[in-house]
């Protein structure tokens, strides 16, 4: 009888011994990790702006930070000195707890002369074939400011945007995968080739549907409005002309879907200045009707002004209403640029009417939105599905559902009746 208790209790320590590793699992996987504050609608500090380089062994992953964030400690001779750590762990993908690669980088009493940004690196050690994800704990040894990094390394395909860095005409290292300038621009490769072409595709996509509605995308149409070759300056450095807005696609061969892209939307992008950008983003709070007057009226500007006007009822209101709602439509763009334009997406969408999610959970696969407490009957959630795009790995599909119509129709209610929605 003892033996057979004494055998139960093992059984038992095992049992909750398994839960406890499964739980501790979960809690070491990025993907159990709430990363809402990377889509605040205040750019979190020591949020860097990333940019990888792979090589044929190593991924470089260059950081650049905006130097106001860190705090100041002073050298006897009174200058302003930045201290700063770098902690990073290397995984395979969002799930997964098994660390491939792990390093800490300290940086002490680096000069500050009051430049902007702040520029660092870590070189990982990578494989062609594999995808990585790395998680970069930035943590300022002069003040309370730290934050958490992910990254994605794209090394699945020989050639793709990862392979490729862009400079400006001044030689700056471009961070995003969109430009701000007509210009030319110097595309470096990681190994020397013997060319590389410019697909240009100027396209005018749709703004996303409602959360509810059934109307699949259009097809995309892969032809390209026009091919030409790459100038090369060396083996390994060409120039590209960006002259109109749209996107172009770099690549070895034109009769490959694969390479590195580059958008040009606009002088003004992210920020939302011109006269279409007050215009546009209007159609997911207006009624068919109403869009329809603001577009076809003689003087844009004063039928823009006019609606905001109206379902804000006085000017302070408006005034309110409209910094609000295209604050939302910049951090849009600077989060889910894609193949195009942040606003238009899903998830841009969701972030301008709804607000930014208080619990965001990433996999390799999907990324879901949650607004209310988690477990709660009533909070919203939004799921959003990774879509293999050639000419970005930033594009992701809402998962649309009839059961959203109800949250939808709400927000924009709130927002026309002249009141700043964050949805809870």
């Amino acid at each position: 009888m003892k033996r057979t208790l004494f055998r139960n209790y093992n059984l038992l320590m095992l049992v909750i011994l398994a839960q406890a590793f499964n739980q501790c699992t979960l809690e070491k996987s990025v993907s159990g990790k709430n990363i809402s504050y990377l889509y605040k609608e205040e750019v979190p500090a020591l949020l860097a702006q990333t940019s990888i380089f792979n090589t044929q062994q190593q991924s470089k992953v260059l950081l650049k930070f905006n130097a106001a964030d860190f705090g100041k400690s002073k050298s006897e001779r009174g200058d302003d000195l930045l201290n700063y750590a770098l902690r990073y762990k290397v995984y395979s993908n969002y799930s997964s707890s098994e660390v491939l690669d792990s390093g800490k980088v300290i940086r002490k009493d680096l000069s500050y002369f009051g430049q902007d940004y702040l520029l660092d690196s870590l070189q990982i050690s990578t494989v062609l074939g594999q995808n990585y994800l790395i998680e970069c704990v930035i943590n300022d040894l002069n003040g309370a400011h730290r934050n958490t990094q992910l990254i994605d390394v794209n090394r699945s395909l020989r050639f793709n945007e990862q392979s490729l860095r862009v400079y400006n005409s001044f030689n700056e290292l471009v961070f995003s995968d969109y430009v701000m300038n007509a210009d030319s621009y110097k595309i470096e490769t990681d190994i020397p080739r013997e060319g590389l072409y410019s697909k240009y595709y100027d396209r005018d996509f749709p703004v996303a549907s409602p959360p509810f509605s059934t109307i699949a995308p259009r097809p995309f149409d892969f032809t390209p409005n026009s091919t030409v070759e790459l100038k090369q300056l060396d083996p390994k450095h060409f120039k590209l002309f960006v002259s109109k807005p749209g996107f172009y696609q770099i690549t070895e061969d034109t009769l490959r879907k694969t390479g590195g892209t580059l958008h040009y939307f606009g002088v003004s992008y992210p920020q939302a200045k011109t006269l279409l950008d007050l215009v546009n983003p209007l159609r997911y709070l207006t009624t068919n009707e109403e869009y329809n007057d603001i577009i076809s009226s003689e003087n844009l500007k004063k039928s823009v002004d006019a609606y905001w006007l109206k379902i804000g009822d006085n000017p302070e209101r408006a005034r309110e209403l409209i910094r609000a709602f295209y604050s939302r439509v910049q951090y849009a763009n600077t989060y889910f640029t894609s193949y195009l334009e942040g606003w238009k997406s899903d998830r841009g969408m969701c972030y301008i009417v709804y607000g930014p999610p208080d619990i965001v959970y990433r996999s390799t696969a999907t990324e879901t939105w949650l607004y209310g407490e988690e477990g709660n009957y009533n909070t919203l959630s939004l799921t959003f599905t990774k879509v293999m795009n050639p000419f970005t790995t930033n594009d992701y599909r809402l998962n649309r559902s009839g059961s959203l119509k109800t949250s939808w129709y709400r927000a924009v209610e709130y927002w026309r009746q002249g009141r700043v929605l964050t949805y809870r």
